[in-house]
């Protein structure tokens, strides 16, 4: 059997980690669980297969200069966004259709660009803009479908809060961005404790909402755990393991993959229908992103921290 080139593997495996991602919103649909309780066990899952990995001697070694009041509050300020993000967008997948949700909640690459603008004064290059102008339209285009009759009157609650966790998402990228350029963090500690916090956050959700995060249908544990392994952990691995074969700007461009793969998934599987809005609205707002990565890719040096900032994937 012949050897596969390294560029064949690294597109075999971003495939396959796109693939992974993308089964997200299905797996959720597939949950009769609320939203808050899967996305508990999603993160409760995702920390406990960390386990193995963070018990390596070197590895365990990567957490002590990490038991500090600066680090500590950031990752606890990123699991808090991280755990607004999950809760919102898993929320908004009951309303509205995975098509919809999906293509606006991966709208967070152009919300950054816009906190950055807000709180660090950063420059909008023009093609930024054009992206911004670009995702609003497409964002026009899907708020202004008929509501399909079989979601009732949440359609556009579906889409106010998959927006929402864009914006949370993209306040969770800032906050990990920041901290991975100025300080030297390992990528799997960093993971595991952004998620471990996420994890208590969303507890404390429940709690606030008096959902028992105990209480679920038996059945969804295997969407609990197939959440937890396909998309957080073999998607994650798969992309970081892509990035030594082809570039950082291929591999970011995963977001828009997973745009693509959600919705085809949703209409093989789900039986949704694509609503002509939602694709022209879909065009628009991919056409956008992929304006503001393709920008952020050629004008920073940093490449790999803008993808390892994106490797927590939805």
């Amino acid at each position: 059997m012949t050897a596969l080139d390294s560029k064949t593997k690294g597109q075999l495996s971003l495939a396959v980690a796109i693939i992974a991602v993308s089964g997200a919103a299905i797996f959720i649909r597939f949950c009769s669980s609320s939203a808050v309780i899967i996305a508990f066990w999603r993160l409760f899952f995702s920390v406990i297969f960390l386990i193995p990995f963070i018990l390596q001697q070197e590895i365990r070694a990567q957490f002590r200069p990490l038991f500090r009041w600066k680090y500590i509050c950031l990752f606890f300020l990123s699991g808090f966004f991280l755990s607004l993000h999950f809760f919102s967008w898993f929320q908004s997948l009951k309303y509205t259709s995975v098509a919809a949700s999906v293509i606006v909640v991966n709208s967070s690459p152009i919300w950054v660009i816009v906190l950055s603008f807000l709180i660090f004064n950063e420059k909008i290059s023009k093609n930024q803009f054009i992206g911004l102008i670009l995702v609003l339209i497409g964002l026009f285009f899907i708020s202004s479908m008929s509501t399909p009759q079989q979601l009732d009157n949440t359609f556009f609650e579906g889409l106010f809060l998959a927006l929402f966790g864009a914006v949370m998402f993209a306040a969770y990228l800032i906050i990990g961005k920041q901290t991975r350029s100025r300080y030297t963090i390992a990528n799997i500690p960093y993971v595991f404790i952004v998620n471990l916090s996420c994890t208590f956050f969303l507890f404390l959700i429940a709690l606030i909402l008096k959902e028992n995060v105990f209480s679920f249908h038996m059945n969804d544990i295997i969407w609990f755990i197939a959440l937890a392994i396909g998309p957080s952990l073999l998607g994650h691995a798969l992309l970081t393991y892509s990035m030594k074969y082809i570039s950082a700007h291929t591999v970011s461009m995963a977001v828009i993959g997973e745009t693509i793969g959600a919705s085809v998934l949703s209409w093989l599987i789900l039986k949704e229908d694509l609503l002509w809005s939602t694709l022209v609205g879909g065009f628009f707002v991919i056409s956008g992103i992929y304006l503001s990565i393709k920008y952020e890719l050629s004008q920073k040096n940093d490449r790999k921290t803008l993808v390892i900032s994106n490797e927590i994937l939805d």
